[in-house]
């Protein structure tokens, strides 16, 4: 499905930017970049062959996107970090309809609050242990999306792009009371079912802390199906905002059985300021300041419950927003882990980012 991708995004990004030259010309670019330097201990490492510390382009994206009535538009988006140029976002979304929006094409499957929050967006510079391996992030497939009153839905069918026997149907529904100023009490939850054709599934998670290993590792699967489950909660109140999060997913193997995956978070914010992030359909955005501080803070945990591993972590952090494009953000880490029943005591991390919108 990554051909059928590399085909399908550019055919779609075609045909809206033609449209948009003849009856509805607004085409905007846009981007970011994301350098990030990550320093830790030996706890997160494997052996000690490896280095304790870390700098990486962590995201480097451009994005164009096109509206061509006022029902029509698309998005195309691609990262080149790595060296390596990779198709993100590349969809065409049809918005006439009172009771749906339908989007097709390659996007973000509407599962899990922290993953549909931008990076960009993030309280953290790393999302949690179980966000990351769990939740399902950008696929192709087909969606309907809505907004009645106090709740939004999606409903979506999705083909795997790294695979031809991956498919599956993930739907979010979410309720929410707003006031003008984005104060908000938010409910949601979100379902997957997946079915997997054999493919090979497993866990492979560092502890919230990129350029470190992969230390929490489950079993090999050749997985038949998964059943992903999440429920969310989120507050906010002039500038404070309070999320959690939790995950289950239960995966069989024809020959092993089956495995079961779960895991949390809880993380607060507040910016200096007092000022509110950006609140609409179930999704957080940033806040619009400039030269404001925000203090985050966030636990999580993770649990891998057939291999009898589990990992912790606790992180402080301090973002500095100069203005909407031009922010930076540093995060300590406290973690530990549990591989076969023995404990690591807890250890810590320093990871930096600066990030540039434009």
């Amino acid at each position: 499905m990554r051909t059928l991708a590399a085909y399908l995004a550019p055919a779609l990004f075609m045909v809206a930017t033609s449209t948009a030259a003849t009856e509805y010309p607004e085409l905007s670019f846009g981007g970011y970049i994301m350098f990030d330097h990550d320093q830790f201990s030996d706890l997160f490492l494997e052996d000690e062959q490896h280095s304790n510390d870390g700098t990486d382009i962590r995201r480097a994206r451009l994005s164009a996107k096109a509206k061509f009535s006022d029902d029509w538009r698309s998005k195309f988006q691609i990262d080149i970090a790595d060296g390596e140029i990779d198709i993100k976002d590349a969809y065409v979304q049809y918005k006439g309809f009172d009771w749906a929006n339908i989007t097709l094409g390659q996007q973000k499957e509407p599962f899990g609050l922290e993953k549909l929050t931008s990076s960009r967006d993030t309280f953290m510079i790393e999302r949690s242990m179980v966000t990351e391996a769990l939740a399902p992030g950008r696929n192709i497939g087909l969606k309907l999306s809505g907004s009645p009153g106090d709740f939004t839905w999606d409903l979506g069918y999705f083909q795997e792009a790294n695979s031809q026997n991956s498919y599956g149907v993930t739907g979010r529904l979410t309720w929410a009371l707003v006031d003008d100023d984005d104060n908000f009490f938010h409910l949601g939850s979100a379902l997957s079912e997946r079915q997997l054709g054999g493919d090979e599934f497993r866990i492979n998670e560092p502890l919230e802390v990129y350029s470190s290993d992969s230390l929490l590792e489950g079993t090999r699967l050749d997985a038949e199906d998964m059943s992903l489950a999440s429920v969310e909660l989120m507050w906010q109140y002039l500038g404070f905002v309070s999320m959690a999060e939790w995950v289950e997913t239960d995966i069989d193997d024809p020959t092993r059985g089956s495995y079961h995956y779960q895991g949390g978070y809880y993380q607060m914010s507040y910016p200096l300021s007092g000022k509110n992030r950006h609140y609409k359909n179930g999704k957080l955005a940033t806040i619009k300041a400039e030269h404001d501080w925000e203090l985050t803070w966030r636990i999580s945990q993770f649990e891998l419950e057939q291999e009898n591993r589990k990992a912790q972590t606790f992180a402080v952090g301090v973002n500095y927003l100069i203005n909407e494009d031009l922010m930076f953000k540093a995060n300590f880490i406290r973690a530990k882990h549990r591989d076969d029943g023995v404990t690591e005591g807890y250890d810590n991390a320093f990871s930096f980012r600066a990030q540039y919108s434009f």
